[in-house]
């Protein structure tokens, strides 16, 4: 059996009466991407947040790398690459500045910030302050962050808003190699098409729970739709 870099027991997440996350279980292994899909409010942010050392969990465990999350969470960072859905950089930093930054913390070197500069195509930009970078340009400089230092693990919600198509392609490249090099994803995203060409796994989620699980060609034959586009497969097993 292949190594599961992430790996969720049994989470569950409350804020207030409100259940986020219900008890929840799944793993990603090495050389595999999982996409990770449901409505606004299924409780995918929050999961995501707990797989990031963002939120604990008021009940089960995290784990990445083989590491519990809980107790090791400044080791397992390193190993990690995030990319939120919202963006907060530091608008009074350059680009450049910034990836040197997020690299320190990853201990990477800075060899490894030169070559995302150039993959994003932020050259033109890599000197020039954050705040007065575009749409497009603040998701190229998130996605650079989370590349850097070519870590194990790529959590990456909601990667495709702001990019153009050359960059879509570009980024669907990208991590269908980290997946040959045996690294492991976990991506949100509500482009369909995009996750459905990418991803060896998916979860949908509904009112914090999973419910169905599977590769796309397992889901599309458990929803009788072989051909149809995959946003009618997702309708058929969320509802």
């Amino acid at each position: 059996m292949s190594e599961h870099l992430i790996r969720v027991e049994g989470v569950t997440k409350k804020y207030g009466r409100l259940l986020a996350v219900n008890e929840l279980s799944l793993a990603v292994s090495a050389g595999e991407v999982y996409a990770l899909i449901g409505a606004n409010g299924a409780g995918k942010s929050t999961l995501i947040r707990i797989l990031t050392g963002i939120t604990t969990a008021d009940d089960g465990k995290a784990f990445i790398c083989g590491e519990d999350l809980a107790r090791r969470a400044p080791q397992v960072k390193r190993r990690l690459g995030y990319l939120p859905e919202e963006l907060f950089l530091y608008n009074r930093l350059t680009g450049r500045e910034y990836l040197q930054l997020v690299a320190g913390l990853k201990d990477a070197d800075s060899d490894s910030v030169l070559s995302e500069i150039e993959f994003f195509e932020l050259s033109a930009v890599a000197d020039k302050w954050v705040g007065s970078y575009s749409l497009g340009m603040r998701k190229k400089l998130g996605l650079a962050a989370a590349f850097a230092g070519a870590p194990d693990v790529l959590v990456l919600d909601e990667p495709l808003n702001g990019l153009d198509v050359e960059m879509m392609r570009k980024l669907r490249l990208r991590i269908e190699e980290e997946r040959t090099k045996g690294r492991a994803a976990l991506v949100s995203s509500h482009v369909m098409s995009f996750v459905e060409r990418i991803s060896t796994e998916w979860g949908i989620m509904r009112g914090g729970i999973l419910v169905a699980e599977g590769s796309p060609q397992e889901l599309r034959a458990r929803a009788a739709l072989l051909d149809a586009p995959f946003e009618d497969v997702f309708f058929h097993l969320a509802r």
